[in-house]
This record gives C-alpha cells, sequence and structure tokens, in this order.
C-alpha cells in the first residue's frame, strides 16, 4: 500500500487560477508472487502486481485507475516500477490510458541518508483527451532517523512538479495547464 499527499504553489507569475493545490493518492498493490506463493522473479523482473490508483486533486472529484505494474530489480535503486493503467477518471467514463514510472536512489553524506525519488506519468490522449505529461523529481531527507527513530519511514524533503495538460486540460493562453510548480512535503512511509 502506498500512500502520498503533497502541497503545491505554482512558480508562473502570469497564472490566473488559483496558485496553490493539493494532491493525494493511496495505490494498493497486490503481488502475483505473494498470491500464488510462489517467486516469480526473473531476470530484471522483480514481481508483476495487480494494483489499483485512488487520487484526489483540489476542486476535482476522484480518479480510479486498476492496473498491472512490473516490480525491476537492479543493484543502484531502492525500487523501480513501471505501471500500465486504464483511467476511470473524475469525468466518469473509462476514457484514456496512462503509463507510470517510479524509482527511489538513495545516497547518503555527513548531513544524513537522501534518496531522489523520480515519477514520470504519461497519460495517452485517447478519445479526445488531451496527451499529459507530469515529470515529479524529489529530494527526499531521513528526518525519521535525525529524530533518532527507525530509518526508511518519516521523510520530509522538496518536489518540482513540471506538468503539460495538468488535469487532462489542454493548455491555452487563456487557461493555463501547462505548469511548473514546486513544494515542501512530510511523508511516512509505513513499510
Amino acid at each position: 500500500m502506498y500512500v502520498y499527499s503533497i502541497w503545491q504553489n505554482s512558480l508562473q507569475s502570469d497564472y490566473q487560477g488559483d496558485k496553490s493545490t493539493y494532491y493525494y493518492k493511496v495505490v494498493p498493490r497486490v503481488s502475483l508472487s505473494k498470491v500464488t506463493g510462489n517467486d516469480i522473479s526473473f531476470g530484471p523482473v522483480k514481481d508483476i502486481l495487480f494494483t489499483q490508483w485512488i487520487a484526489k486533486t483540489k476542486g476535482i472529484d476522484y480518479d480510479y485507475f486498476p492496473g498491472i505494474s512490473i516490480d525491476w530489480q537492479a543493484s543502484w535503486i531502492s525500487w523501480l516500477r513501471t505501471i500500465f493503467y486504464f483511467e476511470n477518471n473524475a469525468k466518469g467514463s473509462w476514457n484514456d490510458q496512462r503509463i507510470h514510472i517510479d524509482y527511489g536512489i538513495p545516497f547518503n553524506n555527513s548531513l544524513g541518508d537522501f534518496r531522489v525519488v523520480g515519477t514520470f506519468d504519461y497519460t495517452l490522449g485517447l478519445h479526445g483527451q488531451p496527451e499529459t505529461i507530469d515529470f515529479k523529481p524529489e529530494l527526499h531527507y531521513d528526518l525519521g532517523k535525525l529524530l533518532g527513530h527507525q530509518s526508511g519511514h518519516l521523510w520530509t524533503g522538496i518536489v518540482l512538479n513540471p506538468i503539460k495538460n495538468k488535469y487532462k486540460i489542454r493548455d491555452t493562453p487563456y487557461y493555463r495547464t501547462d505548469q511548473f510548480s514546486y513544494g515542501i512535503f512530510i511523508r511516512y512511509s509505513f513499510f
């Protein structure tokens, strides 16, 4: 299970709407290896999972995306996932498909433990929907370890978010949906 929440503020001075937003998602995943009791890993493939993305953005109804996930194995990363989703978005129809990639790369220095986390989402733009590209690099700091707790659970950091056609609305000079925003966060991971 993955839970994520963020507050963002727009960097664009010419943006006419609300310059801040929030977003959260819950992503339960069911491992084929764990359900069958068999290790299905082979080569770079660690596991295959069934997943459900449930998301909420300020001012927009819930999105529901069921999908199939591949977890990859590589020595230089904590995780790498590729997920193919079918979208049932806030407009209430199964009208698009999405490819989601996310990863985490750990490193440390004299200041503590860090990780760079990246997500990339691409919606295909089917059925008259605009194509959406959402890239979100984040820098995480292990705040829990600094406070004397178990490492790897309580994180704080910054996020940058360039996005094309935010909310699946085509960008125009009158309604800007191509945006560059930033934010800060505190995240707790249970596992």
